[in-house]
Formats: structure tokens, sequence, C-alpha cells
């Protein structure tokens, strides 16, 4: 197909003219590709090694796993190929040029088609990868039942994209394709929040309490999930079964003919509604999204009555960055998932069963006070990488007018570590506050935790806004592809090495002020060195953390000539 021969040009331009810094990123993000990739298989061969040594239920087990892992699969493949189809069929910018042109209608929809079944399929079908591979060693299959694995993944993958595509069509007919990207954002961002709260409060950690299921018929109802035989999903489970638990009577063959029989007949009925309605789809899409200037006088005052102290220049970018953040659903939509972060965050420490343990409950207390110091840093750098990494490159093609006026690349770089670092030590106060309120702490640890968590806040504010700046991306499509390249991966390892350096230096002193505490005995003159010194190393990492980082980006960002 022609039209797909440039990314395939594009592509091979970009491995022949790699420089050693191209490579060495691959390099690490490869490592850590294979690293999570082996996390995955661990995972999956262990649990599947435990089901096989349950006799009677422990093939029973291993196909409900199977089952859930391929709806799981089919479900995330669906919901992506919409998405991807509304970028690729209606926003992509050489459809611009090839639209007025006399173009092959079957050429371009079965180029669009594939290039969003790849773009959207790549990522499950790789980190799905160790979990067929775990069943096939734990089971002990051959060569077949690997291509069994790829001859049942591709019709799946078919059939995915052509619903995806065919729900985006049908949308874009009706409905302006950029509010439905908004749309399509907002629903996913609601389902995960949802899902994961309600399977948070549903007490998760209570099927482990043999109290719970007396017995092996009430367990295995639990377990009892709907299979319905006409989603594709549950004929990709049939097929491989009977090579993994040697069900050859259940039909594989018939299951195997019912994937491919309907991904073909997707992809020709999805191609004569393509030529029908894609043209129209298309014009629509490319409409104006109209604006609604709506102005919101007490909205207006309070801003401008808090951003009176500040400098002109530094009131104007301040003010723009607030109005952007509201105006852009991709950003300000976030915050739900920052709410449902400090709900479940703090809903955790209030059901830890603490009178259960065999530590006394006070010195437990202060150990995970301490703990939450770790969990509370990676928290905040998981809402950062979303926040404060993309800050520099939110500027987008305005970065130039920035760049040339009075306010300056450092007064730039300034305004958004203020910003950002106001926005997440109040985040990171309220979580480590709270949590240590939930779990009853002496004032000591309260302080300490207050204390170290700003400092922990502010160097993994500087880390997003330095490496941001270091590697800015000011071209994008969507807000979330800013922390995917390699400056997101640095700064995320960066921001984990900071904060676990921070709580392995207070280890040693919390140890001795909680042995001195439990013994009744006042701490040596020794052991208070020991802590002055363990202050000070914070205190000079934080403050290394916070001010190298923003050298560097600032001097990365004015070598930037072009984009």
């Amino acid at each position: 197909m022609k039209l797909l021969y440039p990314r395939f040009a594009q592509m091979r331009n970009r491995l022949k003219n790699r420089d050693r810094r191209m490579y060495g990123k691959t390099l690490i993000m490869g490592f850590f590709g294979i690293l999570f990739w082996a996390a995955i298989f661990i995972v999956f061969y262990r649990v599947l090694a435990y089901f096989k040594g349950i006799e009677i239920v422990g093939a029973f087990l291993a196909a409900k796993l199977l089952s859930m892992a391929i709806l799981s699969f089919f479900s995330i493949l669906i919901f992506s190929n919409i998405i991807t189809a509304l970028s690729v069929f209606f926003m992509s910018e050489e459809l611009q040029l090839v639209t007025p042109t006399p173009y092959d209608a079957d050429e371009l929809y079965l180029s669009k088609l594939a290039e969003t079944i790849i773009n959207s399929s790549w990522m499950v079908a790789l980190f799905s990868l160790p979990v067929f591979l775990s069943y096939g060693i734990i089971f002990r299959q051959d060569a077949a039942y690997y291509c069994m694995v790829l001859l049942t993944l591709i019709p799946l993958f078919i059939i995915a994209g052509a619903l995806g595509t065919a729900v985006a069509l049908g949308l874009v007919k009706s409905f302006p394709a950029r509010r439905l990207k908004d749309i399509f954002f907002l629903l996913a961002l609601f389902l995960f929040v949802g899902l994961y709260s309600m399977f948070r409060f549903m007490k998760p950690e209570r099927l482990v309490d043999p109290d719970i299921f007396i017995t092996v018929i009430d367990y295995l109802s639990v377990l009892k999930a709907p299979a319905s035989p006409f989603l594709p999903s549950q004929w990709v489970t049939d097929v491989l079964s009977a090579f993994l638990f040697q069900k050859q009577g259940e039909g594989p063959g018939f299951s195997f003919a019912c994937l491919w029989s309907t991904a073909l007949a997707f992809i020709v009925m999805l191609g004569w509604c393509f030529r029908r309605i894609f043209f129209d789809a298309w014009s629509k899409a490319q409409e104006a999204k109209s604006i609604r200037v709506k102005r919101w006088s007490f909205f207006n005052r309070v801003l401008d009555a808090v951003l009176s102290p500040l400098a002109p220049p530094l009131r104007a970018l301040v003010d723009k960055d607030i109005r952007s953040f509201l105006r852009d659903t991709a950003q300000w939509s976030q915050l739900f998932i920052l709410l449902a972060i400090i709900v479940i965050y703090l809903y955790n420490f209030s059901v830890l069963p603490l009178d259960k343990s065999p530590i006394p409950t006070r010195q437990l207390q202060n150990i995970l006070s301490f703990l939450n110091l770790g969990l509370a840093g990676f928290v905040i750098t998981a809402v950062a990488v979303r926040f404060a990494f993309p800050a520099i490159s939110l500027e987008g093609e305005s970065f130039w007018i920035i760049k040339s006026s009075p306010l300056g690349l450092r007064g730039l770089i300034r305004c958004k570590f203020w910003t950002n670092c106001l926005l997440l030590a109040v985040l990171a106060e309220v979580l480590i506050i709270c949590s240590n309120w939930l779990l009853g702490v002496d004032r000591v640890m309260m302080l300490l935790s207050a204390g170290t968590v700003l400092l922990m806040t502010c160097g993994i504010t500087s880390l997003g806004i330095g490496i941001g700046a270091a590697f800015p991306r000011f071209r994008y499509e969507n807000i979330a592809q800013i922390p995917t390249g390699f400056g997101g991966l640095l700064y995320m390892m960066l921001a984990m090495l900071f904060c676990v350096l921070i709580v392995m230096v207070e280890a040693l002193p919390l140890q001795m002020y909680l042995t001195a505490v439990a013994a009744g005995h006042p701490l040596r003159p020794g052991q208070w060195g020991i802590i002055a010194g363990s202050i000070f190393f914070v205190c000079a990492l934080s403050a290394a953390a916070c001010i190298v980082p923003m050298k560097i980006g600032l001097y990365r960002l004015s070598r930037i000539e072009s984009f």
C-alpha cells in the first residue's frame, strides 16, 4: 500500500541516521521495557505454578485467569482503537493532501485501518506475550501452541480495530471529531477512577482471610464469571485452552474459524461503510470548534486580586497558565485522578489492621509513618510527571514569544517551578499529615514527616521542570505524549532515586530515636551527631536537586534554535 510507504521510510531514516545519544536513549528505554516485561512474566509464572499444584481446581483457576486476561486485552483494544481511529482517520495532517486528489478509497481505507490497528495493538501485543509465554512454559507446550497464539491474536486485533473504527466513523458522522476526543478522554478517566475506587472499597484483601470463605463451593461460586460464546475473546480462550488443558472435545476448530471469518467479514463490511460516509465525516471533522467566550466577573476579580503582588510579566504568564489549564480538558480533568488518589490513599491507612500486628502499636505506627514518606514521594512523582514535567513544553510554538519577552527564560523556569511547587506541596502535606493523623503518630514523627516531604516536593518539582526544559517537546497532539519520551523516563528514575536516598539516609536516625523511646533512655551525643549529619545531608541533597536540574534545563533551553 503506497500510503503506508512514508511511515516505513520515516522509520528507516530514523534508524539509519541515529547518533550515539539516540542509541543510548533506546538502550535505556529498552532495558526498562524488558525489566517490566520480565516482572509480568514472573508474576504470571508464579501464579500459574501455584495453580498447577492445586489438585482438582488448579486447571479451572488457570483457565479462568486466561479468560479474564484475554477479555481485558480485548476491552482495552476496542477503546484504544476508537481513540486512535479518531486521530488517524480524521485528524491526520496528510489527509489534507490526500483527500483533494482522486484517491483510491479502498487503498486509503486499508492503509488507515492497518495504521490504526498497529498503533493501537503493538503495546497490548508486547505486554501480553509474557502472559502467553508463562502459560506455555508451565503447561509444557511446544511450537504449535506459540504459532496458535499468533494466529489467534491477529484476528482478535483486526476485530477490535474494525469495531473501534466503525464506532469512530459513526460518531464523527454525527458529532465534531475534536469534541468526541475530549468526551472519550473524560469517559476513560471516569471509568478508570470509578472501577479502581470500586475495587479498592470492596476490600480485596479479605479474600486471603480463611474465615471469609468457609467452603470450597463458596469460593468457586465467586470465581464463576459469564463467558459469552459470542465474544471474540472467548473464541481465543477456547482455542488456546484446547492446547493448554487438553480440551480437544470442545471444538477449537470452530472457534478458530469464527475468529478469522469474523475478522475478514468485518474488514469487508467496514470498507463498505467507509466508502459511503468517510468523506462527509471527514469534512465535518474539519469544522472549527466553536468557542464561547464567557466573562466570569467574580473569577476574574479573584484572580486579579491574587496575582496583583506579582510583577506584570510574571502576572501575565501565571494568568495565562491558569486560564489555559481551565480551558484544556486533558489537563483539568486530571484533577479527578488527584482526588481519587487522595481518597484511596487515605482510605488505605484507615483500614490498616494495626491491632492484629505482633509489633507494639506505638512502634508500628512510627515505622509506617516513616515508610509513608517514600510512598508519598512516589505519589508526588507520579503527579508531577503529568503537571511539572510538561510545564515548559506546554508553551508550544509560543515559546519564542516568551523567550524574547522581558520575562526571559530564567523567569519562565522560576515561574513554572513556584507555580507547580506550591500546588504539589499542598497535595504532599495533605497526604502526609492526614495519613499520619489516621495512624496516630506522635508529634516528633509528624513534624519530621511534614518537613521531609516538603523538601522532597521541592526537589521533585525542580527535577520535573529542569529535565522537562532539557528535553522539551513543543509539538504534540496530546499532552499525554509529552512525558512518554526519554526525558520522562529519565525524570521518573531520578525522582524515585532522590526519594529512596532521602528515606535511606533518615532510616538510621529514626531507628535510633525509636530504640531510645522504647527503652526510655535519652539519645547519646554521638547519636545526636549522626542525626545532625543526616539532616544536613538531606538538606544538601534537596538543595542540589533544586538547583542543578534548573541550571541544566536553562542551559539546554537557551541553546534551542528550532523545533
